[in-house]
């Protein structure tokens, strides 16, 4: 019973597939960086104006490959500062080239573990401007995948996700090395209020239409990424559902289907450390965790006391209880 939903990271308000409680696995490649308008040349050359924080710095690619070494790249105002942050603690910083664009690779691997990746970029005088999205990377124990099970050069999860948590969220990096998959249905990431967004990858230009229990929803265009984003109009209640989407081209002749299971669970209340829950249909480790602790990557408290239960982190039950016990005090 894997239920595919929610996110965020082994079980999140976006769900990723196979690794964590409804956790959903999905695949981003670089987006294009827009190309920064070009000032009219004058008679007289001279030095461009300090460039303005009118932007905000931004990640498009997290890679961790099993060894722990990484390449993190993204955008920014062109000629700004990036400053990476990990944890809140300042890993490095690199200057954003004259596209905006900027590449940073860290001087020692990343070792295994949860951490939170965030930007600063600075302008001149200007007052540093913080990235509206974060990215949260599991990077598992060399020999293991991101929920712990035995595998062969493990790879880890980069997610990132909006910093308000208001939003679609999406993968960077997904922990599977099913490269030739072409067209799949990525990530369904809902929040508590019934807004929904479903999101996957499909040939560039091509058209996606999706069914819930064979009911036709709406549709989408694969963009030029190579990614697809769908935002239904009308509230799915919750429930369980099986989720089908149907890639087309030019002459509407169906190229690809995916289809998958999807439970909509209903919203999940707030809970107290120390106190106990009993899981519901569509329930994941990451929501009970955000709604404990405030955040789903906090989901290994409620695995590690519950652990008699839980045989793995991709299989909790409705009935099931579990313990919600209070942080220890070292985090």
């Amino acid at each position: 019973m894997r239920q595919p939903i929610v996110i965020a990271t082994i079980g999140a308000v976006a769900v990723l597939v196979a690794i964590g409680v409804n956790l959903f696995l999905w695949e981003a490649d670089k987006a294009s960086a827009p190309t920064p308008k070009t000032a009219a040349v004058a008679p007289t050359p001279a030095p461009p104006p300090a460039p303005k924080a009118e932007g905000l710095p931004s990640f498009d690619v997290v890679r961790v490959n099993p060894n722990g070494d990484a390449v993190i790249a993204g955008r920014a105002v062109p000629g700004s500062t990036v400053v990476i942050f990990e944890n809140g603690q300042p890993i490095g910083e690199v200057r954003a080239d004259t596209r905006g664009e900027w590449v940073f690779v860290p001087t020692k691997p990343l070792e295994p573990g949860n951490r939170e990746l965030s930007l600063e970029m600075r302008v001149a005088d200007q007052p540093p401007v913080l990235s509206d999205h974060i990215v949260k990377l599991v990077i598992p124990e060399r020999d293991k995948d991101v929920a712990g099970r035995p595998a062969a050069g493990g790879q880890a999860l980069a997610l990132r996700v909006p910093r308000d948590g208001r939003g679609p969220a999406q993968v960077l990096q997904k922990p599977t090395l099913e490269t030739q998959v072409t067209f799949a249905i990525d990530a369904i990431d809902y929040d508590d209020k019934g807004g929904i967004s479903i999101s996957g990858r499909g040939t560039p230009k091509a058209t996606v239409r999706l069914y819930l229990d064979g009911r036709f929803i709406g549709s989408a265009e694969v963009g030029a990424d190579g990614r697809w984003l769908f935002l239904p109009r009308t509230a799915i209640q919750p429930g369980t559902y099986t989720l089908r989407a149907d890639q087309s081209g030019p002459d509407d002749k169906v190229t690809a289907r995916a289809e998958i299971p999807f439970a909509r669970a209903e919203a999940v209340p707030q809970l107290e450390p120390g106190s106990s829950v009993v899981v519901q249909p569509g329930n994941s480790l990451w929501r009970l965790a955000r709604r404990t602790y405030g955040e789903g990557m906090s989901y290994t408290i409620i695995y590690e006391a519950n652990k008699s239960q839980i045989r793995d982190p991709d299989l909790i039950f409705p009935g099931q209880i579990f313990q919600l016990p209070k942080p220890s005090s070292g985090g």
